[in-house]
């Protein structure tokens, strides 16, 4: 013989939570959820785009027993930077450098004195691409530079984005249209929308999802060793793949009476 009562408290929940979605909300207690027939669905779009503008970072690093050496060591290096973005036409103004940080490293020389270690950041804004295989072909090998990492972007990104947006809702509008006529039902106005998740109606309905995360760069290195880096990858511009998400509740109209079943026969 079966043993239902474990089954008890599950049932119990159950029904309880069917009549919580079909009783009215109380005038001072905000409904948890809509009280008015609805759909809610998930719009998403997806685009891949040639980026047109990029950033670079790097370190300049020179060591020496002599801080004076290494600093020309660093200074050395930086005019062959500068020497390089004025062969591409890359404005002075779209490079900037942090100030020269000096420390001691841990090593000694073998004579006991210490190593000066001195290093910059150094950041270049490329706003045409197409300089981007000179640019980080021609730094990428260099003596004394190092921790590379690179950056894709749109300058339309904007632009782009609104057009996600609202491919995203059209496809949500289409998702919502095929489940209210498979329901009899008439899609209505769209009551709500949000490019996250909806997290608590989602919790409510059991409709959580993880997080959508927009993919907005496509990122080349990131802050990797100079030797660790594949040269022919590198120097490619890397497309930007991007995702937009949307999650809407469209209300629910001219909806039709559920008709009763007839009762078995005997």
């Amino acid at each position: 013989m079966f043993k239902l009562k474990p089954l008890l408290p599950i049932l119990a929940a159950c029904t309880m939570a069917a009549a919580a979605l079909t009783l009215p909300a109380a005038p001072a207690v905000a409904s948890s959820i809509p009280d008015y027939p609805f759909v809610h669905v998930t719009g998403s779009n997806f685009r891949v785009e040639m980026p047109d503008i990029a950033t670079l970072d790097f370190q300049v690093v020179a060591a020496d027993a002599d801080p004076a050496a290494a600093r020309a060591v660093i200074d050395a290096r930086m005019a062959e930077v500068r020497e390089l973005m004025q062969k591409l036409s890359i404005e002075e103004d779209d490079m900037q450098v942090r100030e020269v940080r000096q420390s001691v490293r841990k090593e000694r020389n073998a004579d006991g004195t210490p190593v000066y270690e001195l290093s910059c950041d150094v950041h270049i804004r490329l706003r045409n691409t197409a300089n981007w295989p000179a640019l980080g072909g021609g730094l990428l090998g260099k003596p004394n530079l190092d921790s590379f990492a690179a950056d894709f972007d749109l300058s339309t990104m904007e632009q782009v984005n609104d057009e996600m947006v609202a491919a995203a809702i059209a496809d949500a509008r289409r998702r919502a249209e095929v489940m209210a006529a498979a329901g009899g039902r008439r899609l209505g106005p769209m009551m709500a929308a949000t490019p996250d998740a909806l997290k608590k109606l989602g919790t409510t309905l059991g409709l959580e999802r993880d997080e959508f995360r927009v993919e907005r760069r496509a990122r080349a290195t990131s802050n990797q060793r100079a030797a660790d880096i594949d040269r022919e990858t590198f120097v490619m511009v890397q497309l930007l793949k991007l995702r937009q998400s949307v999650d809407i509740v469209f209300r629910l109209e001219n909806g039709a009476a559920a008709r009763a079943r007839p009762a078995n026969k005997p």
